[in-house]
């Protein structure tokens, strides 16, 4: 069986590299549309400007342009992307409050609001949501009264 700390890492590699991966394709588009507008004169093909001719010079240094643009990119992803792990939230098992310093807890919606910019939602797993469905239907039926005794 798998634990749940390998669960848990295993989650982060895939959102991280989903990341990555993205960046990665756009810059990688950059540098395609860079060499297509050298190759084909895409200015003058779509739009009938004037004619320039062939340039190795300037495809060479926009590409470099972007590919440096896109170490600082992913670079700083990167660096967010730890110190957000770095900084994983403890909880309190029993009344879900956020450990945010020593000794120090708040409640976890005032700690969400304070440290990042999200709207929090409400509801209920699909376990807490049977077990309000089934409190709920004990509430509808009608308890049998018991019989005083004199």
């Amino acid at each position: 069986m798998i634990s749940q700390e390998k669960i848990k890492t295993s989650a982060r590699q895939d959102a991280f590299g989903s990341v990555a991966l993205w960046q990665l394709m756009t810059f990688l588009f950059l540098i395609c549309f860079i060499w297509a507008n050298e190759l084909l004169d895409l200015p003058n093909y779509l739009f009938g400007a004037e004619a320039s001719p062939f340039n190795i010079s300037r495809g060479l240094l926009l590409t470099m342009a972007i590919v440096a643009t896109a170490v600082v990119a992913v670079g700083h992803t990167y660096e967010q992307q730890r110190s957000i792990v770095k900084n994983l939230v403890m909880t309190c098992a029993y009344c879900h409050r956020v450990e945010t310093g020593q000794n120090s807890w708040e409640h976890v919606e005032e700690y969400f609001i304070k440290h990042y910019p999200v709207d929090l939602g409400r509801g209920a797993c699909p376990e807490c949501q049977k077990m309000l469905e089934a409190v709920q239907e004990r509430q509808k039926t009608p308890q049998p009264i018991p019989e005083a005794t004199a």
